[in-house]
């Protein structure tokens, strides 16, 4: 039986890195892929290397790369897998979720908590179970690390060291690693798709943690700065804006600028119709983001502005608007989000 054939995308990270003599870890040009066992166990792979650092220091523009090199070869791959730093990785999900829709077949996004040139390293595990789902019946972006295979636009990084440092709180795992990979039904299978590429996003968005009694002049100073296009508010319990922030976000909306409020609560959503600190800040134009994540929220915003760049003033805010609330691939619930509690 012939194997899938699978493309595997470097972008650097801890996995690759390597200690110096002061004891820090940093980008190396070592090959490590050869260090996974068993690779072509599952699949004929490919391997590429798209950049080498930090994931700290990943760009939209990076991410555009990656989304472009599995666009202009999706007919010749059944999967793809992009090796990525821990720190980013769910924006990145969250941004190739966006950046390439309808593709019917699984990316695949991990990476490493200690570098395969370490004792101990989680590295060749997550890369090798990520190969396995890229052959999978998957047709979604999403991230395999430790024991779970999760849904990448709903995924956040949960611990600094642990081998399952990421969760998808308001969604349960799309699959378990073990001796096999057990899928779930809630997962999106593969599906002929007509993919499309879109990687113009407006990256001149801002995000604004609200800080109890804090000045609010920084939030001030960007409604007002005109190389902000938009930004996303960091907000209370089911998405409590403070009051002093009201004016801001009307002139905000008046110049054309979404304000999209999102919940800084791991689970539940930004339901702004419960107190009178949400639906005041409604009144003056915020845009709730539901159950999004803060990291699917900032660049699904940035999609959006980038889509309505024909647009100005209040036009510009009601197609904004419509694009944050459509589900494009699972990242935003229509009705109430699901609560997943681990055993």
């Amino acid at each position: 039986m012939k194997k899938p054939k699978v493309l595997v995308l470097g972008t650097g990270g801890t996995v690759s890195q390597k200690r110096g003599r002061d004891g820090v870890f940093r980008p190396a040009d070592e090959p490590y892929i050869k260090k996974v066992s068993h690779l072509d166990r599952h699949a004929e792979v490919t391997f590429e290397q798209v950049a080498n650092i930090d994931s700290t220091n990943m760009t939209t523009e990076q991410r555009a790369e990656v989304a472009k090199r599995i666009f202009q070869s999706h007919r010749d791959y059944d999967g793809f897998v992009v090796i990525h730093g821990t720190d980013t990785m769910a924006d990145s999900a969250a941004a190739l979720s966006l950046m390439l829709q309808d593709l019917g077949k699984p990316i695949v996004l991990t990476g490493a908590q200690i570098s395969i040139f370490e004792p101990d390293s989680d590295a060749e595990h997550n890369i090798y179970r990520s190969v396995r789902a890229a052959t999978k019946d998957l047709g979604e972006v999403c991230i395999c690390f430790g024991e779970y295979l999760l849904r990448g636009n709903r995924s956040v990084k949960i611990h600094e060291s642990r081998f399952n440092a990421f969760e998808s709180p308001k969604i349960g795992p799309i699959g378990e690693n073990g001796i096999e990979l057990i899928l779930k039904e809630h997962r999106i299978k593969r599906f002929n798709g007509d993919p499309r590429l879109f990687t113009e996003f407006d990256t001149h968005v801002e995000v604004y943690h609200q800080g109890s009694g804090t000045s609010t002049s920084i939030f001030e100073r960007a409604v007002r700065d005109q190389e902000v296009h938009g930004m996303v508010i960091v907000g209370y319990g089911a998405g409590n804006v403070q009051s002093r922030l009201v004016p801001g976000i009307k002139k905000a909306t008046e110049l054309g600028k979404p304000a999209v409020v999102v919940t800084g609560c791991l689970v539940g959503a930004a339901d702004m119709n419960v107190y009178e600190v949400g639906s005041e800040p409604i009144k003056a134009g915020a845009i709730p983001g539901g159950d999004m994540t803060l990291e699917t929220s900032l660049q699904k915003l940035m999609y959006s502005l980038g889509r309505a760049r024909e647009y100005e003033g209040k036009k510009k805010i009601e197609v904004v608007k419509s694009l944050l609330h459509r589900n494009y691939c699972g990242e935003i619930s229509d009705t109430a989000p699901r609560v997943y509690t681990r055993k």
